[in-house]
């Protein structure tokens, strides 16, 4: 009964998002590794927010201008790693130093909160975290994905994103006042450790589940296209833009 079942929700999945025969695992899992990000991201957003503001209104252009020139020097440095390292190796450690920082802000906020440095360079690295998170995402959903899968299937895993980005202000909303604000980064963190697992169940996958012109060597490859090919992605989409501001 429940294989029976299983095998009509996959029916019903392949029509909604038209995807084909071996397409259905990977673009579920693509889905949920794009949902952690972005609810990590979300769950942030408005501790960060406060954090700018906690400042005053008036530093909001200098941190937003501290935050591009971050991404300047931050940019060339990820495309020398993405250009000499596996996808197997390069993402989860993307998103595990990440989430390291998130442990150090987690140590130095519950030390000094009312801090306005910590404050600051915490609202700068949110800013740079969601850019990089995002792009390092459709680098790698680019990459793994043909252009006509693209066509098809990443309308769907958006939607991943777009759920997350709806869900993750709620457990803040939720969690602030049990837990405390602080206490939200270690669960921001645990959210990307989701992410990395997403990351490696479709690097396992069948070849063609995810690109059947790559073959089964695909996990061994380095990142094709580099963070700039993210980046782009993002930007010609004003719906991506929106969520991921």
């Amino acid at each position: 009964m429940t294989a029976r079942a299983g095998e009509v929700g996959a029916r019903v999945l392949t029509k909604v998002a038209n995807a084909r025969p071996g397409e259905t695992r990977a673009m579920l899992w693509a889905f949920g590794y794009f949902f952690c990000l972005l609810c990590s991201y979300y769950i942030l957003r408005p501790l960060r927010d406060e954090m700018g503001i906690s400042g005053g209104v008036d530093k909001l252009p200098w941190l937003f201008t501290v935050t591009f020139l971050v991404m300047l020097l931050a940019v060339p440095s990820f495309g020398w790693a993405v250009a000499r390292f596996t996808r197997r190796r390069l993402i989860p450690i993307t998103y595990r130093f990440f989430a390291m920082n998130l442990v150090l802000f987690f140590v130095l906020l519950r030390a000094a909160e009312d801090d306005p440095v910590v404050a600051r360079a915490f609202f700068v690295w949110v800013s740079v975290f969601n850019l990089f998170v995002v792009s390092v995402f459709w680098s790698f959903m680019a990459d793994i994905f043909s252009t006509e899968q693209g066509r098809r299937l990443f309308g769907f895993i958006a939607a991943g994103g777009s759920v997350g980005a709806i869900l993750g202000p709620s457990i803040t909303a939720a969690l602030v006042g049990p837990l405390g604000a602080v206490n939200l980064l270690l669960v921001s963190a645990a959210l990307l450790e989701a992410a990395v697992l997403c990351v490696r169940r479709l690097l396992r996958g069948p070849a063609g589940e995810a690109a059947p012109a790559e073959g089964p060597d695909r996990e061994g490859r380095a990142i094709g296209g580099g963070l700039l090919a993210g980046i782009t992605e993002v930007a010609r989409s004003p719906y991506l833009l929106g969520i991921c501001g």
